[in-house]
């Protein structure tokens, strides 16, 4: 019975680590955030928990923030541009110790000066905040 219950523990874990949820840009919006709190958006409604505001430029053209945040994302541990276009970046990180990967996104509309933002975790349920404090601190670094 021990062995069943390891064996079946070892088959869920393993497929739920080869699902990727989606990812990207749909007529100026990302996919909305799954209803488990391991997820962020500047995209989200407001009073939603998932919400995160965007990080808003004034002083600087969107190239230069496009810049900054790619400078920001090569110099943050684990982390790999998967995605780069004129107005998206899609970045992963990988957790040091138990590997899990979560997705980073970054859409710069051409008619405002904000950044919209989005952190998910590919797998499990909660991140336990994980997502918005990377995010944060992304947020932090693009000001200094």
């Amino acid at each position: 019975m021990k062995y069943m219950l390891t064996l079946s523990l070892l088959l869920l874990v393993g497929c739920t680590s080869a699902i990727k949820k989606e990812t990207g840009v749909i007529e100026g919006k990302f996919y909305p955030c799954p209803t488990s709190p391991n997820c962020v958006s500047s995209m989200a409604i407001k009073e939603d928990s998932h919400y995160i505001e965007p990080i808003v430029y004034n002083n600087i053209t969107r190239e230069l923030a496009i810049e900054k945040i790619t400078v920001i994302l090569k110099e943050l541990k684990n982390t790999s541009i998967v995605e780069e276009s004129d107005e998206y970046i899609h970045a992963k990180v990988r957790s040091s110790f138990f590997k899990f990967v979560d997705d980073v996104e970054f859409y710069f509309p051409k008619d405002k000066n904000i950044i919209h933002i989005r952190s998910l975790a590919r797998t499990g349920y909660s991140d336990f905040g994980v997502n918005r404090k990377r995010m944060e601190k992304i947020r932090v670094r693009f000001y200094e």
